[in-house]
């Protein structure tokens, strides 16, 4: 019995999720940017534009003024004090930079879909600071599991109601963005 509850359990987590994610929808033209700087950005835009073809722009700096025109904006969150050097930024101007676009974007009526893919390396202070700026705005969020340990992800998007797909691997990703993305 208890098998059959918690099996059923998980049959309606998933439905749940499919349904709130079958109300969220995104479409071109879109930017992917990165909160943190890492190089997960670049994987990102990799299953997005050569994986599912999506053609968005890529901009791992993006400004507010690179947001004229989008429908979407697909922030990559996960920081790299690496990257952030090469970028010539530290932690206090990122986090300005990304305050201002989801600001912007938010103002402008674009839709914003965060992802996680780093996994568990891409957790600590320095990301949770950028992940508690992007998932509160979110319209959608696209987690890899061991990211989400603590699911701070889900309380964060609780507020308001924001899907948040979990996913097993990062190559799950896709599928979960598949899902919500107009082409």
């Amino acid at each position: 019995m208890t098998r059959c509850l918690c099996v059923l359990g998980l049959w309606f987590a998933a439905v749940t999720a499919q349904a709130a994610s079958a109300q969220v929808v995104f479409e071109a033209p879109g930017i992917i940017t990165s909160a943190g700087q890492s190089s997960d950005v670049a994987i990102v835009k990799v299953m997005l534009n050569t994986q599912l073809k999506l053609g968005l722009e890529y901009k791992p700096l993006a400004q507010a003024a690179d947001l004229a025109g989008m429908k979407t904006l697909v922030v990559s969150v996960g920081a790299s004090t690496k990257g952030l050097g090469a970028a010539g930024l530290d932690m206090d101007k990122e986090m300005a930079r990304t305050t201002a676009l989801v600001k912007a974007a938010k103002a402008a009526g674009i839709r914003i879909l965060v992802m996680h893919t780093g996994g568990e390396a891409r957790r600590g202070k320095t990301s949770n600071d950028l992940i508690q700026i992007v998932a509160p705005e979110a319209d959608y969020i696209v987690v890899v599991a061991a990211g989400n340990k603590d699911k701070l992800f889900n309380t964060l998007a609780a507020a308001r109601n924001v899907p948040v797909a979990e996913v097993a691997r990062m190559a799950d990703a896709g599928s979960a963005v598949k899902a919500v993305f107009k082409q």
